[in-house]
């Protein structure tokens, strides 16, 4: 089997040396080819499976110009994005690896969602194994708000996690600490957490004033953004959806809810 990368960013740097290190052939298209690559047409007309890994909002208008013959499949690696984009070719299927690749372009280990028919998904499944990663069967066809829903949480999980170190670097500023020692000194607790989560579960692992049900320190925490010019709104969000984990996990009172939610009213 022959694969075609139509596109060379960050996802064909990682997809295409996979690919090639699991044993599979592949041809990479780009408008301006370099050395051993192919036009974006000569590409697909020499490819079995079509990876279209050009940006999300190209990847319609990139479908719609290549010559596509019959018993071709065609991918997209795109979460967001509707498998309708493909409709010019003749069969499509999605194949989106749960996995950042900003500075790391290793894709072992990570989960793929493959969104496909009975006809291709085992085939699917076994290339997502041979290249390292953990198949994620999605619903084929997915709707439009499911598929929102999965890229939201997704992107909640990777980037959203950004945001609330935004806040944590601005309140080890106003501390007086050093900025640029923030992310290394507080990054470590980001990852104790999660791998707390992998072992015991979401709520097994809150930790802090509200898995203590500790009222005092979480007024001292409000007011520590009061002082260093920050709104309160993350804070109160993420501690109101720790106390539902706290709670699941039984180790509050009742006296405790009560105070922590009188301590978390906007």
């Amino acid at each position: 089997m022959i694969h075609a990368v139509v596109g060379y960013g960050r996802l064909a740097r990682a997809l295409v040396p996979a690919l090639q290190a699991a044993g599979e052939e592949v041809v990479v298209g780009r408008r301006s080819p370099g050395v051993g690559e192919l036009l974006p047409g000569d590409a697909t007309r020499a490819a079995d499976w079509v990876w279209l890994t050009v940006p999300d909002d190209h990847i319609a208008a990139t479908a719609t110009t290549l010559p596509w013959r019959a018993g071709q499949l065609a991918l997209h690696c795109s979460g967001a994005t509707s498998l309708a984009a493909l409709a010019p070719a003749p069969v499509a299927a999605g194949f989106h690896p749960l996995k950042l690749l900003a500075g790391d372009a290793d894709l072992a280990g990570a989960y793929v969602g493959i969104e496909a028919d009975d006809v291709y998904r085992p085939a699917l499944q076994a290339l997502a194994r041979a290249l390292g990663l953990v198949p994620l069967a999605l619903p084929s066809p997915m709707a439009a708000q499911a598929r929102a829903a999965y890229h939201a949480a997704a992107n909640l999980a990777a980037s959203g996690v950004l945001a609330v170190l935004a806040d944590a670097q601005a309140l080890w500023a106003a501390a007086g600490l050093a900025p640029t020692a923030a992310l290394p000194a507080l990054a470590p607790l980001s990852h104790g957490a999660l791998d707390t989560a992998l072992a015991r579960g979401l709520a097994g692992a809150v930790s802090g004033p509200i898995a203590r049900g500790d009222v005092a320190v979480l007024t001292r925490h409000l007011h520590a953004l009061a002082d260093a010019g920050l709104d309160a709104d993350l804070l109160l969000a993420l501690a109101r959806r720790q106390l539902v984990l706290a709670e699941a996990a039984g180790r509050l009172d009742a006296a405790q809810i009560a105070a922590l939610r009188a301590c978390l009213v906007a």
